[in-house]
């Protein structure tokens, strides 16, 4: 258990200091040259998270965009738009994030995550 604890810790420390000292567009720009790649998707949806964390929202549409995009049925199609709804929502972006709830409504009617999709569109549909 401890062993655990420590790993946790470790990979927590280096989450921070590397969300903190690596410029993400060039990460960004270096997926966008290599979208065959099977890590590319991954890497453009962290940042994405990461972006979302710092609360540099822009950024963080910019790459859920850029992961829809360039990925449109890929695996973290489905989690991108909810975050992305997510996001658009943080910069009254309304009409963004009914489209991305439109979208995730319409591709993933059996996702797990419907309900929280719902409720989201409940909180943007008047908007």
């Amino acid at each position: 258990m401890k062993k655990l604890i420590v790993l946790v810790l470790i990979f927590g420390g280096l989450w921070s200091y590397a969300s903190r000292r690596f410029n993400f567009s060039d990460i960004l720009a270096y997926a966008k040259k290599h979208q065959s790649s099977s890590w590319a998707p991954k890497v453009v949806y962290s940042v994405g998270l990461v972006y979302y964390q710092r609360a540099e929202y822009a950024k963080s549409q910019e790459a859920f965009t850029q992961l829809l995009t360039d990925y449109p049925t890929g695996q973290y199609t489905p989690k991108a738009l909810l975050r992305l709804s997510e996001v658009a929502e943080e910069t009254r972006d309304f009409e963004a994030a009914r489209t991305a709830l439109s979208r995730f409504f319409e591709e993933y009617p059996d996702h797990p995550d419907i309900q929280l999709a719902q409720k989201r569109y409940e909180l943007v549909r008047n908007h």
